[in-house]
């Protein structure tokens, strides 16, 4: 299923936290830290929530759009309101995140 295949919604953000760049033995000016944006949405009054990267702040309990995929909800990508285009960010959902981790 591609993307044009799944539905809009809207996500609120709950947190957006700086996460400065990991200590290197090789010090660079490639490597900046980032936001990690957390976020939940609601899908047929279920509750769902991921986190994306991202390089500017977001202000908590903003909404921004979101997709996400009717089969399953969980799966998700939120659209960066900074860029005309409003490309999609990929998300990293806490469900495939854990599913990932373990």
């Amino acid at each position: 299923m591609s993307y044009e295949d799944w539905r809009v919604g809207a996500a609120t953000i709950n947190a957006c936290e700086w996460e400065p760049p990991p200590p290197s033995q090789t010090p660079s000016s490639l490597f900046v830290g980032h936001f990690t944006v957390r976020f939940s949405y609601a899908v047929d009054g279920d509750r769902y929530g991921g986190k994306f990267y991202s390089s500017h702040e977001w202000g908590t309990e903003a909404e921004v759009p979101i997709l996400y995929n009717p089969h399953n909800p969980a799966e998700s990508c939120v659209c960066d309101d900074e860029n005309d285009e409003c490309p999609i960010v990929p998300v990293l959902v806490q469900g495939v995140l854990s599913v990932l981790l373990e």
